[in-house]
């Protein structure tokens, strides 16, 4: 059940200035904890005060008897059986948290009877929560004023939460090939362009080529594609890089369309999304020698279906059309980016009435731009 209860109530607010340490504790702490969902249950865990027996940098054998320990974290909560973990040390509302602070919090969050991923400092006034692994000197990644504490406690719950805690902390090895020099064997495209240089097309007419003869009928297709080289881009939504299980380099990235109706028309043809895929072992950081990436594919649009074109109302086709597609991209990495260029050549197969064989191929060409999430 989801605790909604209000932390930062008005009796708080009113009085917080005056609170001391427990006081923090037992008006602040306490309820946060509770509300982040710690509690001794099966899955979770939550000890206080507890005794540290040696400093965590301590180096040699350890003499029970003349080690003093360093210390007691007011709260350790964690997963039960699971990596994830943090301390939380609680201060005096009239005392500012301070450089030694931070660095107290985080000998007891780094210590190695504990190894918790976070520490948390609160005055009650203001609560801080740091990455261990960050080290004492780096910024919080949470900073919550008394005032803003419930509003923003979702910042709370987005990183220690007993299902967020387990899903940050996750630790998945990757001992597969990398993809390139910089780059783990896998690895996200968060965004990225293709734009279109230049274009070209050919009709033939059961197998001859009628392209001079019949392209005054194509004055629309002429339009439309000079427009799209000038002023649109076709956008990459997301995609990844990845070893497939034989080793080879593929990538799948999903487009969105230079328009709206472009997206449909994309969707409905299953262009919005395509594989691509490389013979070569490694991605190229060389411009003069780039990783060739391959894809093809094969549709079919039914007679009937409601095209959308780049503007305008949806139309119905009035024959089958049969559409191959092979795309060849020549592409190298630089920092977070892979560059490069493009050809796409798409065949449109159509039987005119009368037992004549309509095929439109279409070239286009350009520059290629995917932004990696490294």
């Amino acid at each position: 059940m989801e605790n909604n209860f209000m932390i930062a109530t008005q009796e708080v607010l009113e009085n917080i200035y005056d609170f001391n340490e427990a006081e923090v504790r037992f008006h602040i702490l306490d309820p946060l904890i509770r509300k982040l969902g710690y509690h001794n249950g099966n899955e979770v865990y939550l000890k206080l005060e507890e005794k540290l027996r040696y400093p965590y940098y301590y180096i040699g054998r350890k003499n029970p008897k003349k080690d003093l320990p360093i210390g007691f974290p007011d709260y350790r909560a964690g997963l039960k059986g699971a990596r994830g973990s943090f301390i939380v040390e609680a201060k005096a509302a009239n005392v500012d948290i301070s450089v030694q602070d931070v660095e107290q919090a985080h000998s007891y969050a780094a210590h190695a009877e504990v190894g918790a991923n976070y520490f948390v400092l609160s005055n009650g006034l203001e609560t801080l929560v740091f990455q261990t692994l960050s080290g004492p000197n780096h910024a919080p990644i949470i900073h919550l004023k008394i005032s803003e504490l419930d509003d923003r406690f979702h910042e709370l719950e987005n990183v220690l939460n007993p299902i967020n805690l387990a899903r940050l902390c996750k630790v998945n090895y990757d001992l597969k090939l990398k993809l390139g020099d910089g780059l783990r064997s896998a690895v996200e495209i968060r965004s990225g362009e293709y734009q279109m240089a230049a274009w070209d097309y050919r009709i033939y007419v059961d197998g001859l080529d009628f392209t001079a003869q019949l392209k005054p009928n194509f004055s629309k297709l002429d339009e439309q594609l000079e427009t799209l080289r000038r002023n649109f881009e076709l956008r990459v939504g997301e995609g990844n890089l990845f070893r497939d299980a034989d080793g080879r380099i593929k990538a799948f990235i999903k487009f969105t369309g230079a328009t709206k109706n472009n997206e449909e028309s994309m969707k409905l043809i299953g262009l919005d999304r395509m594989g691509f895929s490389t013979t070569e072992q490694f991605l190229s950081h060389d411009p003069d020698g780039p990783t060739v990436f391959e894809s093809s594919n094969e549709y079919m649009i039914a007679k009937g279906t409601k095209i959308p074109p780049m503007f305008g109302a949806a139309l119905p086709i009035d024959l089958d059309v049969n559409i191959d597609v092979y795309v060849k991209t020549r592409m190298y990495l630089e920092g977070n980016q892979i560059k490069g260029d493009y050809l796409a050549l798409s065949a449109y197969s159509m039987q005119i009435p009368g037992t004549r064989q309509l095929r439109l191929e279409v070239d286009l060409s350009g520059t290629a731009n995917l932004r990696l999430m490294v």
